[in-house]
């Protein structure tokens, strides 16, 4: 039986907590819907700009709801405009990179500066359905014009409603992803 799993490209973008949110847009804030994406997470209308030690970066778009860490995930290209070595990390770790957050209302610095690694969301269930585990590194192939196969792709739980899996801007360039396509897992 294939295992197959949608692929969703993201761009740079950031994950507040409360405490960065009311330090960079104010006190009482509350990040506004721009665009739904998979349940619960969307598109804020608020931005930021990120800055490093050479260069910084505008309108980096903030995603919600708003987490219990604060992080920069950031394109290994940025690394050069901004200056600095963002490891490639799976979200929510704590080896991170500092950068400098700007919002309206304040600015933040923290280690909290990744490039994100290729990951597959799925319940539980589905990865037992397919025979998966959490934490488990699986390969992924997908067709096209450019076909290509991700290595070092990481399956982490979450509760979503079909497997879906998460890669860069960079990535997707690399292979000519289009959106929502299909590709196949590869057990080692």
């Amino acid at each position: 039986m294939k295992k197959t799993v949608k692929v969703l490209v993201s761009n740079r973008h950031v994950h507040l907590n409360a405490g960065a949110l009311e330090t960079l847009f104010g006190s009482g804030y509350a990040l506004t819907v721009k665009r739904a994406l998979e349940t619960p997470i969307f598109v804020a209308n608020e931005t930021v700009t990120l800055r490093g030690p050479k260069g910084e970066i505008r309108n980096v778009t903030v995603l919600g709801p708003l987490r219990a860490y604060v992080q920069a995930e950031i394109l290994r290209a940025d690394n050069f405009v901004l200056g600095i070595n963002a490891p490639v990390r799976i979200s929510g770790s704590s080896e991170l990179a500092k950068i400098t957050m700007i919002g309206p209302a304040g600015t933040l610095d923290a280690d909290a500066a990744v490039v994100a690694k290729r990951h597959i969301h799925m319940t539980p269930v589905q990865a037992a359905a397919c025979g998966l585990h959490k934490g488990q590194i699986v390969s992924v192939a997908v067709g096209g014009e450019r076909k290509l196969v991700f290595g070092e792709t990481m399956i982490v739980f979450t509760e979503i409603l079909e497997p879906t899996m998460h890669i860069d801007i960079e990535e997707a360039n690399a292979a000519a992803i289009e959106p929502g396509m299909i590709a196949e897992i590869i057990l080692p």
